[in-house]
């Protein structure tokens, strides 16, 4: 009986594609029901209901019916806008930024698996980038916390095979495999790795990300370097686990 009476929940629009003629169909991550793909019937022509709301990294209240098999659809009948971050479609950088969070999001999760950690780290992130002037420094601290959240937390404190901590002199790969660190000294003798390199300061920098909490990140200070060696890396960890 539920499913014929409109019920609420929050969420944040990642993804959005029209569907026919006047209809669209709205990926969000909701508080309730993780991520879930909803249509908002007459959504192209509506003046009213939906106008400005169904936009990319809004964050909207929601009243829907939910779908009658587990393959079905949500239907959206109403939205009330939260939060619009106007300043993440405004500027392209931000953009760009909210956008690889967003495919990562999609990647990583499946529907109707709600996770109160991973929509926090989401509703920080969104509100992170529509505000920070560095929006690059974001997508490394956002993406950090994220394999944190997955399960997948890199080991970033010592060298996974001679077990040193990390060393001012050193330098370090991160082994998409396994997520450990592997120290300049332990590489094969001669054997050039195509895996990006991080200097220590980068392996600090972001081991110490990890240990801060996410109200605390806008203090943390990464370098131009910092911040490449960092996304190099993780994005090839992240290519190995997907």
């Amino acid at each position: 009986m539920g499913r014929d009476f409109p019920q609420r929940t929050c969420g944040f629009v990642i993804d959005v594609a029209q569907y026919g003629e006047s209809d669209k169909l709205v990926t969000l991550y909701s508080r309730d029901h993780g991520r879930i793909t909803a249509i908002a019937k007459g959504a192209l022509k509506s003046k009213r209901r939906f106008v400005n709301k169904l936009e990319l990294y809004t964050c909207l209240g929601l009243f829907y019916q939910p779908p009658r098999s587990d393959a079905g659809l949500y239907l959206i009948k109403e939205a009330e806008l939260l939060e619009a971050h106007l300043a993440i479609r405004a500027e392209y950088r931000r953009y760009v930024a909210a956008a690889h969070f967003g495919e990562l999001v999609l990647r990583f999760t499946r529907e109707h698996d709600p996770d109160p950690a991973l929509y926090a780290l989401i509703h920080w992130t969104l509100d992170a980038l529509s505000t920070t002037a560095s929006p690059l420094k974001i997508t490394v601290f956002s993406f950090l916390k994220l394999l944190a959240v997955l399960g997948y937390q890199p080991e970033l404190t010592l060298c996974g095979h001679c077990r040193q901590t990390v060393r001012a002199e050193h330098t370090y790969i991160l082994l998409p495999g396994s997520g450990s660190l592997l120290c300049h000294l332990c590489r094969a003798s001669g054997n050039q790795s195509p895996l990006p390199e991080l200097s220590v300061q980068t392996v600090r920098a972001l081991s110490r990300a990890q240990s801060t909490r996410l109200d605390r990140h806008q203090r943390l200070h990464l370098s131009g370097r910092n911040i490449c060696e960092a996304l190099e890396a993780l994005h090839a960890y992240a290519v190995a686990l997907l």
